[in-house]
């Protein structure tokens, strides 16, 4: 009876762990074999929960096997748990003096349950430690550097360190330019797949603005259920509001609802833009490949 609460204690813990653990399969950087640990995981807490009265042999492998499978799935997650992790132990509500003390002679058996284990604690790939976007600047970075190396060794440090502040601007500047040019985009076809819907007056209530204080809210219900809310500013809370007003709705992966006026000025974003844009580019492309390039050929800095 007493082995089988503790394990009854062990396999709540357990469940206890998958039911609170981070992970999800959406999540950046998540991979098939992660996905199979966890997987694994939960299949073995369920059957491992069937069979604890019917087969309690079959029941502590399944545990054992769980909690192998979790803490694989650590180890790809942040490289592993300490080896002497173990499921937390049920506490022993016994008081002091009513347990059985060892006879003499006799030692005390040595604790049989189910521990983390230590194995498969290799470096997990790059790929499965950081998201794709992760991977994608650390190669930017590690190009840039052996890049400035070369321009340093063929035309002089000076120039190097020149050539990076300079390529800092225009990949600014370019990439300043291609948020104003893809905001405005985004927006109007967003808006034109959402198309008009009416907005129904909610409330008034108070803003953070010193200008504007209030603010009328407009609220509409998409397709999913989600409730949009359009906040439009007023100088006073005693301005009458229109029980519904017509708005555009701009699908994707943040609804929103925007007013005409706020649909046709988007554009005028371009205009700032596309120069951006197209300026950072051309001292992009001076810096990277053109330093080199002019270095190489002999060109006086």
């Amino acid at each position: 009876m007493a082995e089988a609460a503790r394990f009854d204690g062990q396999l709540t813990a357990f469940g206890e762990m998958l039911a609170t653990h981070p992970f999800a399969t959406d999540r950046p950087g998540t991979t098939h074999v992660m996905a199979v640990e966890y997987a694994r995981a939960l299949d073995a807490y369920e059957k491992a929960e069937r069979e604890a009265t019917r087969d309690p042999a079959l029941a502590r492998r399944e545990l054992d096997e769980g909690l192998a499978s979790l803490n694989r799935l650590n180890n790809l997650l942040v490289g592993g748990l300490p080896a002497e992790a173990t499921v937390p132990e049920p506490r022993d509500r016994t008081p002091p003096a009513t347990k059985n003390a060892a006879s003499p002679g006799e030692t005390e058996p040595a604790a049989s349950g189910p521990t983390w284990e230590a194995a498969d604690r290799s470096k997990p790939r790059l790929r499965d430690r950081f998201a794709p976007e992760q991977l994608m600047l650390r190669a930017g970075l590690t190009a840039l550097a052996v890049y400035s190396l070369a321009v340093g060794i063929v035309a002089g440090w000076q120039v190097a360190i020149m050539n990076v502040v300079f390529l800092n601007v225009g990949l600014g500047m370019a990439g300043g330019g291609f948020v104003f040019c893809l905001m405005p985009i985004l927006q109007t076809w967003g808006a034109v797949k959402g198309g008009r819907v009416e907005a129904d007056y909610r409330c008034t209530e108070k803003s953070f603005s010193s200008t504007d204080p209030w603010e009328q809210h407009y609220v509409h219900v998409d397709a999913d259920g989600r409730e949009l809310t359009y906040r439009r500013k007023v100088p006073t809370e005693t301005l009458a509001p229109l029980p519904t007003r017509r708005l555009w709705l701009v699908k994707g992966k943040q609804p929103e609802l925007i007013t005409s006026t706020s649909l046709f000025l988007t554009p005028l974003m371009l205009i700032l833009g596309i120069p951006l844009l197209l300026g950072g580019t051309v001292a992009t492309l001076f810096c990277v490949p053109g330093a080199l390039i002019g270095a190489l050929t002999g060109h006086d800095w």
